[in-house]
């Protein structure tokens, strides 16, 4: 048994100092090191990539489209001059603002004063005969202008919330535009209607 484990560690030697030298990669085809691309393949790529630039050259360079919108950017002098039906009675109006209050603004017969105008709001048919403002980018851009407006007046009246008033209401069935007016209209338009007598707020509630 003392001579058996000498005689196995002999063979265990021998057999590591013989055994078979690895593989390298020079021997299985393989290289360590990357390969470069042949000759030819850059040169297919190179051509390839000038005649793509050469295409590009070559190509037409398109206009841009003109804008085919038709911006609303006329001044007040570019509404129309006459629209929709334009024929029989017709009131003398003018354009005014008033901050913070709804309508369109005074109307008043042929012959009148400004003095016996009536403040309206505008009731009109976009298909038919719109305000003339509706021309115009901005509601305010005719303001006192003066206009012929042919229509008559509705069987109701239109609530104005800020001032807790009623003002009549004009159907407009045409205009024909008159130009800017001389001066604004210096009067104010209906007023606050609870300021007025025998009004229901004033009279408390009805029970009844």
């Amino acid at each position: 048994m003392g001579l058996l484990i000498p005689v196995l560690v002999l063979l265990g030697t021998l057999e590591t100092c013989f055994a078979p030298p690895l593989v390298t990669r020079q021997q299985t085809g393989e290289s360590s090191f990357p390969v470069a691309p042949s000759t030819n393949a850059v040169s297919e790529v190179s051509t390839n990539s000038l005649e793509q630039i050469e295409a590009e050259e070559k190509e037409e360079v398109r206009k841009p489209l003109e804008e085919r919108v038709v911006r609303a950017t006329l001044p007040a002098a570019h509404t129309p001059a006459r629209h929709g039906e334009t024929e029989g009675p017709y009131l003398i109006g003018q354009r005014t603002l008033v901050e913070d209050y709804c309508g369109w603004g005074w109307v008043r017969k042929e012959g009148e004063s400004w003095g016996q105008a009536r403040w309206v709001a505008m009731e009109h048919n976009p298909k038919t005969c719109p305000v003339p403002h509706a021309f115009l980018p901005r509601p305010q851009d005719d303001k006192d202008y003066l206009y012929k407006l042919y229509g008559d007046f509705a069987p109701y009246r239109a609530y104005e919330p800020q001032a807790d008033v009623w003002v009549d209401v004009f159907r407009i069935k045409g205009f024909v535009s008159l130009g800017p007016a001389k001066e604004s209209i210096r009067r104010d338009p209906p007023a606050h209607g609870s300021s007025k007598p025998n009004r229901f707020a004033e009279r408390g509630a009805n029970l009844r």
